[in-house]
């Protein structure tokens, strides 16, 4: 039954609130990339998966949310108008063929379908940012430079370059900018501003209306943009072979940037507030292991993809979804299916790391791993998904 303070959405609410497209549209991404170790392992795939899952879960699974939660978030911040609904379908038809390109291996016209979905989505940002009424929340500039990342690197990936030295270089440093760059800035961009709210605190990213960024704005800003450009310097590093002190300085960057503007301090009993500290954890764990033991770096990077990227993104969509739906107070307990759906999410992300330590179990854990984090985003959806199509009342 609809909860009383909802009501059954139109299609207009498509056009204002994107993210009830572009999020159930992820998570299916998501299982897609994910499905695609177990099909090429049973035989039903034979060309290898890594690039195709690799594009699918950054520019399908994450992208989906990303594009689902700005798209719906950007309008509002900045007091503009909604993307409308014309402009959310085409949106839309341009990354899920990206996506259906990826799955089938055609990587080339994936590129091309997503980098014309970026131009597009810049350009209704833009149209919108020239007409706005108010200034979006400091930490939104590290958003910027994530879209700068992925337009980077899919245009790089567009351009394709040979197969010499040099094509290497440009090789890894647009995975790196397409597959971390595009994820972990938006979460310290973003976080800051909605994450306050899972422990009831007020976020100290949330300003009064103005055109005019206010002294305290700025100094935000300012830290934001200096954490994002030390990430993305630390991308050039990598890739010039100096691994050890690049993921050093993504886990300090990181890390100070989350002690100086996330809530870590105060108690926590509700299922968000528990895995959003969850998430955190596993995401600068990832980068800390890594430059520790170098040797393992595609595997531990797993810690910071599934546990950090991953779990942080349905939490946030969790709230996304609930809040947009008059469903906000069933937040406040426990709500142990979702502790449940991150907890197996964790063990799957678990599953996947072991098989590299140890040949023998490689190919049947990276099949457990992709079998296992499944149902805990199936549970996820089940419990989520059904709200976006409700609406709080006015």
């Amino acid at each position: 039954m609809v909860a009383e303070k909802a009501k059954r959405i139109g299609f207009a609410d498509l056009g204002k609130e994107p993210f009830r497209i572009f999020f159930p549209e992820g998570v299916l991404a998501g299982i897609v990339g994910v499905s695609l170790w177990p099909l090429h392992f049973w035989g039903a795939i034979n060309l290898y998966p890594g690039q195709a899952h690799a594009r699918i879960m950054a520019c399908g699974f994450f992208g989906g949310f990303i594009f689902g939660f700005l798209g719906t978030a950007m309008p509002r911040m900045l007091s503009a108008p909604a993307l409308g609904l014309p402009n959310v379908l085409l949106l839309l038809a341009l990354h899920l063929s990206a996506m259906v390109a990826f799955a089938m291996q055609k990587i080339i016209w994936g590129d091309r379908l997503f980098l014309a979905l970026l131009c597009l989505f810049a350009a209704l940002m833009f149209k919108r940012a020239r007409h706005r009424k108010d200034t979006p929340p400091p930490g939104f500039v590290l958003v910027g430079l994530a879209f700068l990342c992925i337009f980077t690197g899919t245009l790089l990936a567009v351009v394709q370059p040979g197969t010499d030295e040099g094509a290497a270089y440009w090789v890894s440093l647009q995975r790196l900018l397409s597959y971390q760059g595009f994820v972990l800035l938006p979460i310290l961009g973003i976080g800051p501003f909605i994450l306050p709210r899972f422990f009831g605190l007020p976020s100290a990213h949330d300003f009064p209306e103005s055109l005019s960024p206010t002294p305290t704005w700025k100094k935000k800003a300012a830290l934001a943009f200096a954490a994002g450009a030390l990430i993305i310097a630390s991308f050039f590093l990598e890739v010039e072979g100096r691994s050890r002190l690049a993921h050093t300085i993504r886990f300090a960057t990181t890390l100070i940037y989350l002690a100086l503007e996330f809530p870590l301090a105060p108690k926590v009993s509700n299922a968000l507030g528990i895995s959003s500290r969850i998430a955190l954890a596993l995401l600068v764990s990832g980068f800390i292991f890594i430059a520790l033991f170098p040797a393992f770096r595609v595997s531990l990077l797993h810690l910071t993809l599934i546990g950090g990227f991953a779990v942080i993104t349905f939490t946030v969509a969790t709230r996304v979804v609930f809040g947009h739906s008059g469903n906000l107070e069933k937040l406040r307990g426990r709500n142990w299916w979702f502790l449940i759906a991150v907890s197996v999410m964790v063990l799957g992300m678990a599953t996947r790391i072991s098989g590299d330590f140890w040949l023998r179990i490689r190919v049947s854990h990276y099949i457990f791993g992709a079998i296992i984090w499944i149902p805990a985003a199936l549970l996820w959806s089940a419990f989520v998904l059904p709200k976006v199509l409700e609406t709080e009342r006015e």
